[in-house]
């Protein structure tokens, strides 16, 4: 018997290719607009990904965990933006460190 593997199995929300509306908060703008020009254009990057592919597997996105609902994909090795979903959009929460990942916004 073979199993068949899905990425994001039950989860990550519209299999469509329609792009995915992104919701920015002034504080993620506020926060994305204090970090140096290099990391500020990896986060558009991952943003921009989202918003495009937000299955495509170089984002890692998967839960939080010990949070309801709260997402993350990978900037880099070291950074993550959070998000959660509101219907079939994708409303960005913060945009950190590893270490404070599950920091509330």
């Amino acid at each position: 018997m073979m199993i068949r593997r899905t990425p994001f199995a039950g989860s990550c929300r519209p299999k469509t290719d329609v792009p995915t509306r992104l919701i920015i908060p002034d504080r993620f703008k506020k926060v994305l607009n204090r970090k140096e020009p290099k990391l500020q254009a990896a986060i558009n990057r991952c943003v921009k990904l989202l918003g495009t592919n937000h299955r495509h597997p170089g984002l890692q996105i998967h839960r939080v965990q010990g949070t309801a609902g709260v997402w993350e994909a990978y900037v880099d090795r070291a950074n993550r933006v959070t998000f959660d979903w509101v219907g079939n959009a994708i409303r960005l929460r913060n945009n950190c460190n590893h270490d404070i990942v599950t920091r509330r916004p």
